[in-house]
């Protein structure tokens, strides 16, 4: 009976310490559990920094497209641009030699005019005179 109890005592103690190693990889299996949890937590905060990440790659590429694009409208500006002033100043230029041309002619024509004036006095002089010696030669 004393070997029974000794053997049922090992056996209590056996028992004991099975029940401590299943409690202790139950706390183990816990930890694992909630190390696993906050890993896949990690997992899934990458992937969403990832496409985010994707997301922000994507958006840089389409607003880098439409920089490209911006600047390639820019430049078809800028050239036109300079050819508008270029004309602008072409167009200034001949409309300062058209005024120079019309101020020249105006000055012609007050110089012609006064000739014509002065013309028209010496022909009414000479009339005149023409008529006296018309007028004389009459009476005689």
């Amino acid at each position: 009976a004393e070997a029974s109890e000794l053997q049922l005592k090992q056996l209590q103690d056996q028992l004991s310490m099975k029940e401590q190693e299943i409690s202790a990889l139950n706390n183990k299996l816990t930890l694992q559990g909630q190390e696993l949890d906050r890993a896949e937590q990690r997992i899934g905060q990458a992937k969403l920094m990832s496409q985010a990440n994707e997301d922000s790659q994507s958006q840089t590429e389409a607003l880098n497209r439409k920089v490209t694009l911006l600047e390639k409208d820019l430049l078809t500006a800028e050239t036109s641009l300079k050819s508008t002033q270029e004309r602008l100043r072409d167009v200034e230029l001949q409309a300062e030699n058209w005024e120079r041309k019309a101020n020249s002619l105006e000055a012609d024509k007050s110089t012609l005019e006064a000739k014509v004036q002065e013309l028209e006095e010496l022909y009414n002089a000479t009339k005149t005179e023409l008529a006296d010696t018309l007028k004389s030669l009459e009476d005689l």
